[in-house]
Protein backbone atom coordinates (compact mmCIF):
# COMPACT_ATOMS: atom_id res chain seq x y z
CA UNK A 1 0.00 0.00 0.00
CA UNK A 2 1.33 3.43 -0.14
CA UNK A 3 2.11 5.91 2.14
CA UNK A 4 -1.12 7.03 3.68
CA UNK A 5 -3.64 4.70 2.08
CA UNK A 6 -6.30 3.64 4.59
CA UNK A 7 -7.60 0.11 4.33
CA UNK A 8 -10.95 -0.75 5.26
CA UNK A 9 -11.76 -4.73 5.83
CA UNK A 10 -15.15 -6.60 6.06
CA UNK A 11 -16.06 -10.32 6.32
CA UNK A 12 -19.17 -11.69 5.16
CA UNK A 13 -20.84 -15.04 5.90
CA UNK A 14 -23.15 -16.44 2.80
CA UNK A 15 -26.13 -18.62 4.29
CA UNK A 16 -25.13 -22.36 4.77
CA UNK A 17 -21.63 -22.20 4.43
CA UNK A 18 -19.16 -23.71 1.96
CA UNK A 19 -22.34 -25.35 0.35
CA UNK A 20 -23.88 -22.27 -0.64
CA UNK A 21 -23.66 -21.73 -4.84
CA UNK A 22 -22.73 -18.32 -4.90
CA UNK A 23 -19.64 -19.80 -2.97
CA UNK A 24 -18.66 -21.93 -5.65
CA UNK A 25 -19.46 -19.74 -8.28
CA UNK A 26 -16.94 -17.14 -7.30
CA UNK A 27 -13.04 -16.97 -7.72
CA UNK A 28 -10.59 -17.27 -4.98
CA UNK A 29 -9.79 -13.70 -5.20
CA UNK A 30 -11.47 -10.86 -7.15
CA UNK A 31 -9.56 -7.48 -7.71
CA UNK A 32 -11.38 -4.63 -9.20
CA UNK A 33 -10.70 -0.71 -9.54
CA UNK A 34 -13.09 0.69 -7.18
CA UNK A 35 -12.69 4.62 -9.26
CA UNK A 36 -13.65 2.12 -12.59
CA UNK A 37 -16.71 0.98 -11.19
CA UNK A 38 -18.74 4.11 -10.99
CA UNK A 39 -22.35 2.03 -10.09
CA UNK A 40 -20.14 1.30 -6.52
CA UNK A 41 -19.00 4.75 -5.94
CA UNK A 42 -22.19 6.02 -3.51
CA UNK A 43 -21.92 2.68 -1.95
CA UNK A 44 -18.26 2.82 -1.08
CA UNK A 45 -17.92 6.08 0.01
CA UNK A 46 -21.07 5.86 2.36
CA UNK A 47 -19.13 2.34 3.91
CA UNK A 48 -15.97 3.91 4.46
CA UNK A 49 -17.31 6.85 6.31
CA UNK A 50 -19.63 4.73 8.36
CA UNK A 51 -16.63 2.49 9.00
CA UNK A 52 -14.46 5.30 10.01
CA UNK A 53 -17.62 6.72 12.51
CA UNK A 54 -18.83 5.64 16.10
CA UNK A 55 -22.34 6.60 15.85
CA UNK A 56 -25.16 4.78 17.15
CA UNK A 57 -26.35 1.51 14.78
CA UNK A 58 -23.33 1.85 12.92
CA UNK A 59 -22.63 -1.93 13.18
CA UNK A 60 -26.14 -2.67 11.57
CA UNK A 61 -25.59 0.16 9.13
CA UNK A 62 -22.61 -1.54 7.92
CA UNK A 63 -24.27 -4.72 7.75
CA UNK A 64 -26.35 -3.39 5.03
CA UNK A 65 -23.89 -1.42 3.16
CA UNK A 66 -21.45 -4.91 2.76
CA UNK A 67 -24.85 -6.65 1.32
CA UNK A 68 -25.39 -3.98 -0.88
CA UNK A 69 -21.73 -3.27 -2.03
CA UNK A 70 -21.33 -7.29 -2.79
CA UNK A 71 -24.54 -7.50 -4.79
CA UNK A 72 -23.49 -4.97 -6.97
CA UNK A 73 -19.86 -6.34 -7.06
CA UNK A 74 -21.69 -9.58 -8.29
CA UNK A 75 -23.66 -7.52 -10.93
CA UNK A 76 -20.63 -5.66 -12.35
CA UNK A 77 -18.66 -9.01 -12.84
CA UNK A 78 -21.08 -11.21 -14.29
CA UNK A 79 -21.64 -7.80 -16.68
CA UNK A 80 -17.82 -7.43 -17.69
CA UNK A 81 -17.71 -11.49 -18.26
CA UNK A 82 -15.48 -12.12 -15.60
CA UNK A 83 -17.12 -15.06 -14.08
CA UNK A 84 -16.89 -17.89 -16.93
CA UNK A 85 -18.61 -20.91 -14.73
CA UNK A 86 -21.05 -21.59 -12.26
CA UNK A 87 -24.33 -20.59 -10.87
CA UNK A 88 -23.50 -16.85 -11.94
CA UNK A 89 -22.42 -17.77 -14.91
CA UNK A 90 -25.33 -19.95 -15.63
CA UNK A 91 -27.64 -16.64 -14.40
CA UNK A 92 -25.96 -14.55 -17.02
CA UNK A 93 -27.81 -17.25 -19.91
CA UNK A 94 -30.70 -15.87 -21.01
CA UNK A 95 -31.33 -19.34 -21.64
CA UNK A 96 -29.93 -21.32 -18.65
CA UNK A 97 -31.31 -18.77 -16.23
CA UNK A 98 -35.03 -19.77 -17.02
CA UNK A 99 -34.53 -22.97 -15.73
CA UNK A 100 -32.42 -22.27 -12.70
CA UNK A 101 -34.66 -19.76 -11.38
CA UNK A 102 -37.60 -22.37 -11.98
CA UNK A 103 -35.24 -24.56 -9.10
CA UNK A 104 -34.99 -21.76 -7.05
CA UNK A 105 -39.02 -21.26 -7.35
CA UNK A 106 -39.96 -24.00 -6.40
CA UNK A 107 -37.35 -26.68 -5.16
CA UNK A 108 -39.72 -28.76 -3.63
CA UNK A 109 -41.15 -29.88 -7.33
CA UNK A 110 -39.57 -33.46 -8.87
CA UNK A 111 -38.37 -31.59 -11.89
CA UNK A 112 -37.19 -33.57 -14.61
CA UNK A 113 -34.56 -33.14 -16.88
CA UNK A 114 -37.39 -33.09 -20.14
CA UNK A 115 -39.15 -30.35 -17.66
CA UNK A 116 -36.14 -27.79 -17.54
CA UNK A 117 -34.97 -28.19 -20.98
CA UNK A 118 -38.07 -27.35 -22.00
CA UNK A 119 -38.11 -23.94 -20.02
CA UNK A 120 -34.54 -23.31 -21.55
CA UNK A 121 -35.90 -24.05 -24.84
CA UNK A 122 -33.20 -26.60 -25.83
CA UNK A 123 -33.30 -30.52 -26.16
CA UNK A 124 -32.58 -32.65 -23.35
CA UNK A 125 -29.34 -33.68 -24.16
CA UNK A 126 -28.25 -30.17 -25.58
CA UNK A 127 -29.51 -28.52 -22.39
CA UNK A 128 -27.94 -31.25 -20.25
CA UNK A 129 -24.44 -30.59 -21.89
CA UNK A 130 -24.66 -26.65 -21.61
CA UNK A 131 -25.90 -26.46 -18.21
CA UNK A 132 -22.70 -28.83 -16.83
CA UNK A 133 -20.57 -26.36 -19.19
CA UNK A 134 -21.94 -23.37 -17.86
CA UNK A 135 -22.60 -24.35 -14.46
CA UNK A 136 -19.70 -26.36 -13.60
CA UNK A 137 -22.33 -29.69 -12.92
CA UNK A 138 -25.42 -31.85 -14.07
CA UNK A 139 -28.95 -29.68 -13.33
CA UNK A 140 -30.12 -33.13 -11.16
CA UNK A 141 -27.17 -32.59 -8.88
CA UNK A 142 -27.71 -28.75 -8.67
CA UNK A 143 -30.99 -29.05 -8.11
CA UNK A 144 -30.00 -31.76 -4.94
CA UNK A 145 -27.48 -28.46 -3.42
CA UNK A 146 -29.70 -25.96 -4.11
CA UNK A 147 -32.25 -28.07 -1.77
CA UNK A 148 -29.98 -28.80 1.02
CA UNK A 149 -29.07 -24.89 0.92
CA UNK A 150 -32.64 -24.09 1.34
CA UNK A 151 -32.61 -26.73 3.99
CA UNK A 152 -29.96 -25.18 6.04
CA UNK A 153 -31.44 -22.14 5.67
CA UNK A 154 -34.81 -23.75 7.19
CA UNK A 155 -32.80 -25.46 9.82
CA UNK A 156 -31.53 -22.28 10.80
CA UNK A 157 -35.00 -21.14 11.43
CA UNK A 158 -35.46 -23.90 14.09
CA UNK A 159 -37.78 -25.52 11.60
CA UNK A 160 -37.78 -29.52 12.06
CA UNK A 161 -36.38 -31.91 10.01
CA UNK A 162 -39.53 -33.35 8.71
CA UNK A 163 -40.69 -29.90 7.96
CA UNK A 164 -37.87 -29.10 6.11
CA UNK A 165 -37.88 -32.37 4.17
CA UNK A 166 -41.50 -31.34 2.87
CA UNK A 167 -40.48 -27.70 2.02
CA UNK A 168 -37.71 -29.06 -0.54
CA UNK A 169 -39.05 -31.85 -1.62
CA UNK A 170 -37.47 -35.06 -0.27
CA UNK A 171 -40.35 -37.62 0.63
CA UNK A 172 -39.15 -38.11 4.13
CA UNK A 173 -37.05 -37.09 6.81
CA UNK A 174 -35.12 -39.89 6.68
CA UNK A 175 -34.32 -39.04 2.83
CA UNK A 176 -33.41 -35.46 3.64
CA UNK A 177 -30.88 -36.77 6.40
CA UNK A 178 -29.05 -39.30 3.93
CA UNK A 179 -28.69 -36.45 0.84
CA UNK A 180 -27.55 -34.04 3.82
CA UNK A 181 -25.29 -36.57 5.35
CA UNK A 182 -23.76 -37.21 2.23
CA UNK A 183 -22.65 -33.85 1.41
CA UNK A 184 -21.90 -32.35 4.74
CA UNK A 185 -20.64 -35.82 6.65
CA UNK A 186 -22.96 -34.84 9.39
CA UNK A 187 -27.01 -34.77 10.21
CA UNK A 188 -28.71 -32.38 9.57
CA UNK A 189 -29.90 -32.32 13.58
CA UNK A 190 -25.97 -32.75 13.92
CA UNK A 191 -25.32 -29.66 11.98
CA UNK A 192 -27.91 -27.70 13.42
CA UNK A 193 -26.72 -28.39 16.82
CA UNK A 194 -22.98 -27.05 15.78
CA UNK A 195 -24.03 -23.89 14.00
CA UNK A 196 -25.67 -23.25 17.12
CA UNK A 197 -22.60 -23.24 19.22
CA UNK A 198 -20.38 -21.87 16.91
CA UNK A 199 -23.12 -18.85 16.92
CA UNK A 200 -23.67 -19.17 20.86
CA UNK A 201 -19.23 -18.51 20.89
CA UNK A 202 -19.27 -15.95 18.64
CA UNK A 203 -22.01 -14.05 20.65
CA UNK A 204 -19.67 -14.05 23.52
CA UNK A 205 -16.87 -12.86 21.95
CA UNK A 206 -18.31 -10.11 19.91
CA UNK A 207 -21.58 -9.25 21.61
CA UNK A 208 -22.26 -6.75 19.48
CA UNK A 209 -23.77 -3.45 19.40
CA UNK A 210 -25.17 -1.95 22.56
CA UNK A 211 -26.85 1.89 23.01
CA UNK A 212 -25.14 3.98 24.81
CA UNK A 213 -27.25 6.70 26.84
Amino acid sequence: LSDGADTVCASFEFGAGLHNPLITALPGVVTVKLAELQNLAATTEALFAEAADEHCGRQAILNRLVEVLIIQLLRELMDQGRIQTGLLAGLSNPRLVKAINAIHADPRRAWRLTELALLANMSRARFAVNFRETVGTTPMAYLTDWRLSVARSLLRLGKSVQTVSDEVGYASASALSRAFTAQSGMSPSEWRSNIRRESGAIQEKDPGFSAKN
